[in-house]
């Protein structure tokens, strides 16, 4: 009768037990890593300290790019497909 009764208790107290806690040392270390990895670095990727375009080079570019979708000349007019399937006598 001890049996019945001890085999459901330490069913009870193996479920309690903590499962993994190597797992939970580390918990959240994927998403710091991730993090760290998306910050901006201090210093500017090229050696001489350069940290971009100057303005009018910039302002050019930027003028050339929306001009490339300004379209001067209309858009042609889509072709028309007509298939006359099944319109004959049988013959």
């Amino acid at each position: 009768m001890h049996k019945r009764l001890l085999i459901p208790l330490l069913l009870c107290c193996a479920a309690c037990a903590p499962v993994a806690p190597q797992l939970d040392s580390r918990f959240g270390s994927s998403v710091r890593n991730l993090m760290a990895q998306q910050a901006l670095p201090s210093m500017p990727a090229n050696a001489d300290g350069d940290a971009g375009m100057d303005g009018a080079a910039a302002r050019g570019a930027l003028s050339r790019y929306r001009q490339s979708f300004q379209s001067t000349a209309p858009a042609p007019a889509p072709t028309v497909f007509f298939n006359a399937v099944g319109g004959g006598n049988g013959r």
